[in-house]
């Protein structure tokens, strides 16, 4: 495909979601205006991932491709774009032939013409951010992407969506600050200016601009991907937009956060180790709250807000800890940087998969019982066998079992900080262990929120009308969860050889060629065993069984009638982190009782609340908001009328200024 063709291709799917923005504004009233804005997102994603076909096809003979170029907007695709424009198109087809049977669903609580059109601004925006080649396009297309993803959190307007709303709104308004201060600070001042030209300045700056530029940079692309403290607005504003929205900020917009982060990285001379260092502390702290949230969790898609917390987290670990490695000049540090960079490449992938896959499945199970909390679902596998299979394997890739490919990506990370034990250093080699127990850690949190997630969802009994009277699950929000699903097994089987060899001449921040030998595993021989062990269990259960007579009755209750109340919830099943981690996630617990007989207290009905708090919002976000409240009002006790004390502070305001000057 000649690189003019794929060129076309790049625009057209560039330009085809605004055209379904469009549509739906247009054909509001029209039953089919929905499906025809689908159908056109749907168009978009394949045309961008046949473009990007030809784009890595002919990436020998291309690097870039350039789109646009003017004094005010410039596009073009570039190697380490072109990897993250993968993800934006996969998320933008799957995700809108989910919406094709979802958003009918919910036409009484959303206005679906104005949804699609802004989500078509925000698919525009997506892909705009990674297409931008200067200061002023980047971030008028980042401020783009953020409203548009604010006006989706609102999308049902009630009072739980404006809220998060307002937290998500200013969250993302003081990332963009930081940005724009970062981004001028690197540029000397000019916002026209394209980030090749950025790096010249760069190298004229002296060491404290530069740390300044990569502190603020670090703030705004850190908060937009949920890292702490700055990542409170996460797990409340996800889980209020639609769902296949919320598949499409947490699966894909994180993902454009590190993008920026990445290509930030690239514009600076140099990146000191204790740039590094900070990056890799902030992704594991990250990792680790965001687990820990995800155990003891018991709305479902906060759940998975919370764990798109942790896989940022470690995702942004592993690329601080390759730039550690990748700046000494030791054996064995080359090879492990390699490996590292080659995690952050296949975590993203990975992430991609399960988590668009499990926010649009949980967004079905919503669609149907009508609640989002764990503790009211149950017994769901008897009613969708299919769905809960496929439900089953997103699971398991999340929690990083085989044969997914999130197993074989964390095996390679705990590996790759095994074999840096081996350092000579004793900061290195401390460090190393502290982030390999902290990361095994994360990954046993992380394994016993989706065992929670699945069991208290798809086992037991119904512990509600709503999930009792589940309706059959539709074909279309089947479908689009299965793709994720496979995709995912599809990784574990291909993934990390086929993207060790592509990366070699991919470009990207540290170039992969090889991996520290005994820190990758043959994803074949792990399926295969799997496969043995299961027909050997099957086989020998047939055989020795046969001739067994198998009898089925109920569950001994003590001449009790067994009841779902009896069964485990998924906050019974969390009892023990909150009590172990109950310094951090500040568990609370609340015995309420209604009495039977007026006016005898003894005779009542009696249920316990849990309520679970934020330490960072505890400690951090309510205190400087008091901090605020508190200038606030001193201000206001200033604004008392009278005309000469606020000439007198024009008068001092002058001084200062002269002084200034002087």
């Amino acid at each position: 495909m000649a690189p003019s063709v794929f060129g076309l291709l790049f625009v057209a799917a560039l330009v085809l979601p605004l055209l379904g923005s469009a549509a739906a504004l247009l054909a509001r009233r029209a039953g089919w205006g929905n499906a025809l804005s689908q159908y056109l997102f749907m168009l978009s994603g394949v045309l961008g991932l046949a473009a990007l076909a030809g784009y890595f096809t002919a990436l020998h003979a291309a690097s870039s491709v350039v789109l646009l170029s003017s004094p005010v907007l410039a596009f073009s695709v570039t190697p380490l774009s072109a990897f993250f424009l993968l993800i934006v198109y996969l998320g933008t087809f799957i995700t809108s032939l989910y919406a094709l049977g979802y958003l009918p669903l919910y036409a009484d609580a959303y206005s679906v013409p104005l949804t699609n059109a802004v989500s078509g601004v925000f698919l525009f925006a997506l892909a705009a951010v990674l297409l931008s080649t200067t200061v002023f396009t980047f971030l008028l297309s980042w401020e783009l992407m953020s409203l548009s993803a604010y006006f989706l959190v609102i999308a049902d307007r009630s009072p739980e969506s404006l809220s998060a709303g307002f937290l998500y709104l200013v969250m993302t308004h003081i990332g963009f600050a930081c940005l724009s201060a970062g981004f001028l600070l690197l540029s000397g001042g000019h916002a026209f200016i394209s980030f090749d030209g950025v790096r010249e300045v760069a190298r004229q700056l002296n060491p404290a601009a530069l740390a300044a530029a990569f502190a603020l940079l670090f703030i705004g692309f850190g908060s937009k991907a949920g890292l702490v403290p700055l990542h409170q607005w996460l797990p409340y504003a996800h889980p209020q937009a639609p769902s296949h929205s919320s598949a499409l900020l947490s699966g894909t917009m994180l993902k454009v956060a590190l993008y920026g982060f990445l290509l930030a990285l690239t514009l600076f001379p140099g990146i000191p180790a204790s740039w590094a260092f900070t990056v890799a502390a902030v992704g594991l702290i990250s990792a680790f709250f965001g687990a820990l949230s995800a155990a003891v969790e018991h709305d479902a898609k906060r759940l998975l807000a919370w764990s798109s917390v942790e896989n940022m987290g470690l995702i942004f670990s592993g690329v601080g800890i390759a730039l550690v490695l990748h700046g000494l000049s030791m054996p064995l540090s080359g090879a492990l940087a390699a490996a590292f960079a080659l995690f952050v490449a296949f975590h993203v992938l990975n992430h991609f998969a399960f988590k668009t896959g499990l926010f649009l499945a949980t967004g079905a199970m919503v669609a149907k019982t009508h609640t989002r909390d764990l503790d009211l679902y149950g017994g769901l596998a008897g009613k969708w066998p299919a769905f809960s299979g496929v439900f089953l394997v997103l699971v398991i890739a999340a929690a990083a079992l085989p044969p997914s490919g999130t197993f074989f990506g964390e095996w390679l990370y705990l590996q790759s900080l095994a074999a840096a034990l081996r350092f000579s250093s004793p900061l290195l080699v401390a460090s190393a262990a502290a982030a390999l127990g902290l990361a095994a850690l994360v990954g046993g949190l992380a394994l016993f929120a989706f065992v929670k997630f699945f069991s208290a969802a798809f086992l037991g009994r119904a512990r509600s009308e709503h999930a009792e009277a589940a309706e059959p699950m539709p074909v279309l929000l089947l479908v689009p969860p299965l793709l994720c699903a496979a995709f995912s097994v599809l990784l574990g089987l291909f993934g990390l050889p086929v993207l060790s060899a592509a990366t070699a001449g991919f470009g990207s921040l540290v170039p992969v060629t090889t991996v520290v030998p005994g820190a990758s595993m043959s994803a074949w021989f792990v399926f295969a065993l799997l496969a043995f062990a299961s027909a050997f269990a099957f086989i020998a259960y047939r055989v020795f069984a046969r001739n067994r007579t198998v009898r089925r009755t109920e569950t001994w209750d003590c001449g009790t009638p067994l009841t779902p109340r009896m069964e485990y919830t998924a906050t019974g099943f969390s009892a023990p982190m909150r009590f172990f981690f109950r310094g951090l996630v500040m568990a609370q617990k609340e015995i309420l009782a209604e009495a039977v007989v007026p006016g005898n207290p003894w005779i009542a009905n009696r249920r316990i609340e849990w309520s679970i708090a934020s330490v960072w919002e505890a400690w951090l976000y309510r205190r400087i908001a008091r901090g605020i409240v508190s200038v606030a009002a001193f201000v206001k006790r200033l604004q008392n009328g009278v005309i000469q004390l606020y000439l007198l502070f024009v008068l001092l305001a002058l001084i200062i200024v002269v002084l200034v000057a002087l």
